[in-house]
C-alpha cells in the first residue's frame, strides 16, 4: 500500500510570465507605444495552481523544467521567497527558461506570445525520476500538456493508469493545444480521459476538442470520459458534468482587472473543495470565489486563504455552510 499524504502533485508547464500591460492595441512596425506597467511572474499553469496552493496552505510536489538562464533564477528566487516547494523542478543546462509574454488590455483580456525553453526538454522520463514522490500525494494534477511536446495525452495515459491502480486521484487539464486541434491530439485526449478521475478544460477548449460548436453539445459528447467533467465558462460561470448530473453555477459580478491564471486557480480551488468534501455545487462556487478574487485584484497579487474565500462567499452567497470548517483534515479552514 502506497504511503499517502495531503500534497498535491503537480506535474506541467512551469514558466516565466512577463505581464505587459495596458495594451489595447499592437503597435505597427517601428513604432513604439509607452505602457503603464511591466512585470515578471512565476507563471505557466502549473505556477499559478502552486501559488493557489499556497494560499490556501496545501503542500505540493511540482515536476516541471527550467533553464539555468536569468528568467530561471528569477523563478527559483521567487519559489525560495514564497517558500514553495520546488526541490522536483529540473534545471536544464544550456536551455532557456519558458517565457510567455502577456499582453493585457484595459478590460482584463490578454494576447499571448511564449517560447518552449525547456519545456522541449519535459518528457516521460522527468516524470519518472520523481515517480516516488508523486506516488506520496493523494492527487496528481496534471497540466498544460499541449504545451509540453513529449508530454502529450498518449505519453501521459500509462502513467495516469499507473496513478489510478495506486488510488490517487488524476485531475487534467491540458490548456489550449497551440498546433491547432488537429485528429490525432483530438482522439488520444478524449481516449486518455478514460483513465481521468476529473477533466477541466474552459468551454473553448471542450468545444474545440469535440469538434462542436457549441460547449453544451461537446459537453454531452465527452460526459462520462472522465468521472467528472468541470468545464469553465469565465465571465459565465461554471459546469459540473458526468454521466448522469448536470450542475450550472453563475460566474460572481466583479470587475476583472487582470484574468491571467484565472482557470489554474479555479482548477485549485475546485480540488480543494473537493478533497473537503463539498458536493459539486459548492465545489464550483468555492473555486469561482477563488478565481474571482485573484483576477479582481490591481497590483501585487495575494492568493486567498480558504477563510478568506469562505469570507467573500458568506458575501455573496450567504448560507451556513460558508461558516463552518468542512471535512476530517483540519478544524480550521486554514
Amino acid at each position: 500500500m502506497r504511503n499517502a499524504s495531503n500534497r498535491l502533485a503537480i506535474v506541467g508547464n512551469l514558466n516565466v510570465d512577463l505581464w505587459v500591460s495596458p495594451v489595447n492595441r499592437f503597435p505597427k512596425p517601428d513604432e513604439e507605444h509607452i505602457v503603464d506597467s511591466a512585470r515578471v511572474e512565476l507563471a505557466g499553469t502549473a505556477g499559478y495552481a502552486l501559488l493557489a496552493c499556497n494560499g490556501l496552505g496545501l503542500e505540493t510536489i511540482t515536476v516541471s523544467t527550467i533553464g539555468d538562464d536569468a528568467f530561471g533564477q528569477i523563478l527559483l528566487n521567487t519559489g525560495e521567497r514564497l517558500n514553495l516547494s520546488l526541490g522536483s523542478v529540473e534545471v536544464m543546462t544550456g536551455q532557456e527558461t519558458p517565457l510567455s509574454i502577456v499582453f493585457i488590455g484595459s478590460d482584463g483580456s490578454r494576447s499571448i506570445v511564449s517560447t518552449l525553453g525547456a519545456h522541449a526538454d519535459m518528457g516521460m522520463e522527468v516524470v519518472l525520476r520523481h515517480d516516488d514522490e508523486i506516488a506520496s500525494c493523494d492527487e496528481m494534477f496534471i497540466c498544460g500538456s499541449y504545451l509540453l511536446p513529449r508530454l502529450g495525452p498518449a505519453d501521459i495515459r500509462e502513467y495516469a493508469q499507473t496513478a489510478q491502480r495506486r488510488r490517487q486521484i488524476v485531475a487534467f487539464d491540458p490548456s489550449w493545444d497551440p498546433s491547432g486541434w488537429g485528429d490525432r491530439v483530438r482522439r488520444e485526449t478524449l481516449d486518455l480521459l478514460e483513465v481521468v478521475d476529473i477533466y477541466m478544460p474552459n468551454a473553448q477548449e471542450l468545444s474545440q476538442l469535440a469538434g462542436r460548436d457549441g460547449w453544451r453539445d461537446a459537453a454531452r459528447e465527452v460526459a462520462g470520459l472522465a468521472g467528472e467533467l468541470v468545464i469553465k465558462r469565465g465571465a459565465a460561470g461554471a459546469c459540473y458534468v458526468t454521466a448522469s448530473e448536470w450542475i450550472e453555477v453563475p460566474a460572481f459580478a466583479i470587475d476583472a482587472v487582470n484574468t491571467i491564471g484565472a482557470g489554474d486557480v479555479f482548477d485549485v480551488g475546485y480540488l480543494y473543495a473537493r478533497r473537503r468534501g463539498l458536493p459539486p455545487r459548492q465545489r464550483l462556487e468555492f473555486a469561482g470565489a477563488m478565481a474571482a478574487i485573484v483576477v479582481s485584484q490591481t497590483g501585487q497579487r495575494e492568493y486567498p486563504s480558504p477563510n478568506a474565500v469562505c469570507s467573500f462567499l458568506r458575501d455573496r452567497v450567504g448560507g451556513d455552510e460558508w461558516g463552518e470548517p468542512v471535512g476530517p483534515e483540519s478544524q480550521t479552514w486554514d
